[in-house]
């Protein structure tokens, strides 16, 4: 075999289609309801997981991974890029997550965040790294695809579901919908050595303050600023009359 094809079927984006040739498997799911369907985590590559909004179970649906993660004493830690939440002690420890290992990088342009993740998979120094984005092209899911096997890392890209449908070459697409307040469907979209599967019903996989986005509305006794302070700068406070 020469070393043009050799290379070729190296890489985690090609799936040949046998069953004994699926790579190898990573952390266990550490789920019971995902037992018979997703038992590991891939070893190293690129995850999608959609939602129709932040909040949905996505840190739930994860957490066993990352305290096995933590658990294996590896001295390296989570990377967080551009979350759609702000980590604080409090909720790690609910997550019984040591806060020195969760390196939060608070970015909000889109290519920075891009750039800062495909760097952490790249160079190892981060082997599970989260990035949350509204959109991601095929151009941009293969270069992190290719970080993630340079790096052996495995990376974990947050979407909205409106992005589901793309056809972007990763081992693993997975989509997450609320049911109920503590009850969520996970649809198993794309696997390599696998069939998708349509419906898994997980349970208790909320996280304490983690929840969707809401709308706020307004009745007619709050007035909307712009207010001016006692210095006349310019405040965006709420009043609220009656």
């Amino acid at each position: 075999m020469n070393n043009a094809l050799e290379s070729l079927l190296q890489r985690q984006d090609l799936w040949r289609g046998q069953p004994e040739l699926q790579a190898v498997a990573g952390y266990k799911t550490g789920l019971y309801e995902l037992t018979d369907h997703m038992p590991y985590w891939p070893a190293h590559g690129i995850c999608e997981l959609f939602t129709p909004a932040p909040g949905c179970g996505e840190l739930g649906l994860l957490l066993p991974l990352f305290q096995q993660y933590l658990s294996a004493a590896t001295l390296k830690p989570i990377a967080l890029v551009a979350p759609k939440f702000i980590p604080n002690a409090q909720m790690l420890a609910w997550m019984q997550l040591n806060p020195e290992y969760v390196l939060w990088l608070d970015v909000t342009a889109r290519r920075d965040a891009l750039w800062a993740m495909e760097q952490l998979l790249k160079s190892g120094s981060c082997p599970l790294v989260l990035g949350w984005f509204d959109t991601l092209s095929l151009k941009e899911a293969r270069q992190l695809q290719l970080a993630a096997e340079s790096g052996n890392a495995l990376g974990f890209c947050l979407l909205p579901m409106s992005q589901a449908g793309n056809n972007h070459p990763i081992p693993l697409k997975l989509a997450l919908t609320p049911l109920t307040e503590n009850r969520c469907c996970l649809q198993i979209l794309k696997r390599r050595g696998g069939w998708p599967v349509p419906e898994i019903r997980l349970s208790g996989i909320a996280v304490p303050g983690w929840r969707p986005a809401i709308t706020v509305t307004h009745d007619a006794n709050v007035v909307i600023g712009p207010w001016h302070d006692s210095e006349g700068k310019q405040s965006t406070r709420q009043q609220h009359h009656g």
